[in-house]
């Protein structure tokens, strides 16, 4: 794969050829902020909070850098700009007006020194629409339970028809890679049951055989247990008591090597 070589902020950096320019940039010791980038999944640049300034010759524009392959030697980059933070500043007042109750794009804010915003609030909920949690539900998941409906400032994701999904497992992968706050797991113990929040969907939960405690879903349980097959044993009892199992396992290990040695 041949190398590019170019400058970041001055300093010289260099990495394959179509590299993106966030993850280069990230691996460079070089913050830059995201809301919509997880590593689990491919470039959508749907926040655009992750704009940078490049000049290549006499040209000279603002790029999202989790979307830019770097192909070309000899380009600037600089990531805090005054050009670069004018137009963060916008677009994070746009993330405000449309979820000003998510911590993430309020700490986002502060960071960038945002202290009013001049629009209007046109959101109820904490959803930015990155895309992450219908992606790795659709994509890596396989189940795709969650989708965007509507169009313009109707636009929201949700289940189908907004009734509790059939297809969803529960696992949690939505919640999980979702930046603002808007999906949450909620767990209750007592009633064995997890919640998946906004949408309504509600599961059974599984004991742990160890240590009693709900850890997975029933239907995800069963989709391990297609997908992996004999594998799926190692997901039979919660983290803690795999662990731990394996600690002592590892113990056993030891002390049988020491007593033949």
């Amino acid at each position: 794969m041949p190398t590019v070589h170019f400058t970041i902020n001055g300093e010289p950096v260099s990495c394959e050829r179509d590299a993106m320019l966030l993850d280069v940039a990230l691996a460079h010791g070089f913050q830059i902020p995201a809301l919509c980038h997880h590593d689990a999944m491919e470039p959508y640049g749907a926040c655009r909070l992750c704009l940078v300034e490049i000049t290549q010759g006499k040209w000279n524009w603002i790029e999202a850098s989790c979307t830019y392959p770097v192909r070309d030697d000899g380009i600037e980059v600089l990531t805090h700009s005054e050009k670069v933070a004018r137009y963060r500043r916008l677009n994070v007042e746009l993330l405000l007006a449309r979820c000003p109750e998510s911590e993430a794009v309020q700490r986002m804010a502060r960071e960038m020194g945002v202290e009013t915003v001049r629009l209007p609030a046109d959101g109820a909920d904490k959803c930015i629409l990155c895309g992450l949690c219908v992606r790795v539900c659709e994509d890596l998941i396989g189940v795709a339970a969650i989708g965007f409906v509507g169009r313009g400032p109707e636009r929201r994701v949700q289940t189908p028809y907004d009734e509790p999904s059939q297809v969803c497992i529960g696992c949690g992968a939505c919640a999980e890679l979702c930046p603002s706050g808007h999906i949450r797991i909620v767990d209750d113990l007592n009633t064995m049951t997890r919640r998946i929040e906004p949408f309504n969907t509600e599961h059974r939960l599984v004991p742990c055989p160890e240590c009693g405690r709900g850890y997975v879903t029933e239907k995800q349980l069963e989709f391990l247990r297609r997908r992996l097959g004999e594998k799926a044993a190692a997901a039979l009892s919660c983290a803690t008591c795999r662990a731990r199992i394996r600690a002592t396992e590892l113990r056993r290990a030891c002390a049988s090597t020491t007593k033949t040695l």
